[in-house]
């Protein structure tokens, strides 16, 4: 098992892969699952935040509890099966409040997304789950001593946000920037909100913030490790998407840099043809 993952990341188990990347930041990895998810586990002084909880093909929340006793509140970048599929093992669950997302509430429990979930692709259900927080772009989670703030990053999902911990410069970015195939060919996905939405973290971002993704890839070892990238990156995704938008020309693949590759549906071209997106 050791030799699959890269110098620094530790089994958990024989499915989950533990690294801290950042002090209180720690990624949990599950390299056995055919989309190499990484969720991440943001430790404050008071409270903890999961920010994904993995397709529940095993149960993370056992490694949470390992990693910290603080009270955890579990959060989904959106709503995919590979992300929302251990959302029921935790008592404390935090939505983006977005009034796509309030449409599935119902009494306080969040019902099954309808697109937004996409579990038929492999066999996932939905388990409702009730729902103790909504917090909207903009707003500022306190863990005590550390801050995220969720910010609307659509495009690969309507519903996708990312956190960042501006005063240790870490974006976790989840599934609007990772290595390896960017989806932008399923349902909802939108190629002007993934350019305005790009365009917008520009703004927020330094030089030096480090980016990590929700999906990896092992590298030319074959080891696996969090999936980090940098501002060079989401610059050569905002690169390809003004040239593609400019070109006319409406590939269902194009290359962004040499770690990653827009896979493109039909659909996502829809919002520039209509000149608009939706942030």
């Amino acid at each position: 098992m050791p030799d699959m993952l890269a110098p620094g990341v530790r089994w958990f188990d024989d499915w989950f892969a533990v690294r801290e990347i950042a002090p209180g930041i720690h990624a949990i990895g599950e390299p056995r699952f055919h989309q190499i998810n990484w969720n991440y586990l943001v430790v404050g002084e008071t409270r903890a935040l999961l920010f994904d909880t993995g397709p529940g093909v095993r149960d993370i929340s056992v490694v949470v509890k390992a990693l910290t006793q603080l009270p955890v509140t579990a959060m989904p970048s959106h709503m995919h099966f590979d992300h929302t599929g251990n959302l029921h093992r935790f008592t404390d669950v935090a939505m983006a409040d977005l009034p796509l997302l309030r449409a599935f509430e119902r009494d306080g429990v969040m019902q099954e997304p309808g697109n937004l979930f996409l579990g038929h692709y492999e066999g996932m259900t939905w388990k409702p789950r009730a729902v103790q927080h909504w917090w909207p772009p903009g707003h500022r989670i306190d863990l005590g001593g550390r801050v995220l703030e969720v910010i609307a990053t659509p495009g690969h999902a309507p519903d996708h946000v990312a956190l960042f911990d501006e005063a240790n410069d870490v974006l976790l970015a989840a599934d609007f920037l990772y290595l390896g195939a960017l989806y932008a060919q399923v349902p909802g996905s939108n190629l002007a909100d993934y350019e305005r939405a790009g365009q917008q973290l520009l703004t927020r971002l330094s030089p030096a913030t480090l980016i990590f993704g929700a999906h990896g890839m092992p590298d030319g070892n074959g080891q696996h490790d969090a999936p980090q990238l940098q501002m060079s990156d989401l610059k050569a995704l905002l690169t390809t998407l003004e040239t593609l938008r400019e070109s006319g020309d409406r590939p269902s693949r194009v290359e962004v840099n040499s770690r990653m590759y827009l896979l493109i549906g039909p659909h996502a071209y829809e919002a520039w043809q209509s000149g608009g997106a939706s942030i």
